[in-house]
């Protein structure tokens, strides 16, 4: 750090990192003010570094040597938004192993090399920050590892994806469809024209393992989340049973209106309850079963199989309330 002035090495420059640039010269006075630390994007790693980038940055700040970045010693602090695993991985460690704390807000990878990068960062006497993996408009993380760090924590639940909190609100606010609350969705940039990480639990699966991770202090990965989807169409109807059964693995309570998958599960030795398509009040039933039975820890990871091919948006919300109502 050359006193007050801390240097970044950005790692991507793609829409995230080009909005982040912006950004920092936007705002650079104020936070100078606030903090006494003028930022400065001292060098970006891109893939095509003679593509225009719509910046305003010299065009030798900008190298497709991600490497050369994260071991300059002029450079403070690391920020990665190039996504996915590697090389975003390898890279996010040798910068640490640099002694530069890392800022990222990689989900995937937290979820799935989480313990292997804050070990690393232990062991190199640095921070990372990862605010914005999960919900950073609301936060989140930094409350649970700092604010209530000395509190037992017994449950986390809430929407955690943008595009799958949008299509709830306009389902039940407008009484639209879940294909086309999701059209929507697509056509105002809220969901990408393959919206398969959103719509199936992916995006919501990574989260829930790094928050998890944070909240119970257990070494929680993606692999560990049961994603059960809550389609209403025929096509998730039928994307719908294959996911379950491998979240069942472990034995996990399913909630189905599919009587062949559940006499199959039963068969198996596995915990199925049988649910009549659109009837609401079985369904709350059913799913009181699995919270009398001390279930309530296990429901946040139980893979709940919904078909409400005959069911209401406002059907289904006000049984699903009635029986988390009858656990508190």
């Amino acid at each position: 750090m050359n006193g007050s002035r801390v240097r970044v090495g950005l790692l991507g420059c793609g829409t995230v990192g080009s909005a982040l640039i912006q950004l920092v010269q936007e705002q650079a006075e104020g936070i100078e003010s606030r903090t006494g630390l003028r930022l400065e994007i001292a060098r970006v790693a891109v893939r095509n570094a003679s593509k225009d980038r719509g910046v305003d940055l010299p065009a030798d700040r900008f190298t497709n040597d991600a490497e050369s970045v994260v071991t300059d010693p002029d450079v403070d602090v690391v920020i990665e938004v190039i996504g996915g695993i590697e090389p975003a991985r390898q890279l996010i460690l040798d910068a640490l192993k640099a002694g530069k704390p890392v800022v990222t807000a990689n989900k995937e990878l937290l979820a799935n090399h989480g313990g292997e990068v804050f070990a690393t960062a232990e062991a190199s006497g640095v921070d990372v920050l990862f605010e914005a993996a999960v919900g950073g408009g609301i936060p989140l993380v930094r409350p649970l590892r700092e604010s209530l760090l000395g509190e037992p924590i017994d449950r986390v639940m809430g929407i955690v994806n943008g595009t799958t909190n949008y299509i709830l609100t306009r389902m039940a606010e407008a009484h639209v469809s879940y294909e086309e609350a999701l059209q929507e969705a697509q056509q105002l940039g809220y969901a990408e024209a393959d919206p398969t990480a959103d719509v199936e639990g992916y995006d919501a699966g990574a989260k829930i393992a790094i928050l998890a991770s944070i909240a119970f202090g257990a070494r929680v990965v993606a692999g560990d989340v049961c994603l059960g989807v809550f389609g209403t169409s025929d096509k998730a109807a039928r994307v719908v049973p294959n996911k379950v059964y491998d979240a069942l693995a472990a034995g996990r309570p399913l909630v189905t209106a599919d009587s062949a998958a559940a006499r199959e599960l039963l068969q198996d030795g596995r915990d199925a309850l049988l649910v009549p398509a659109g009837d609401g009040a079985a369904l709350a039933a059913a799913l009181r079963r699995l919270l009398d039975r001390d279930e309530r820890s296990r429901l946040g990871a139980a893979a709940l199989e919904l078909y409400r091919r005959r069911c209401t948006p406002e059907a289904v919300a006000a049984t699903l309330l009635s029986a988390l109502e009858a656990c508190v």
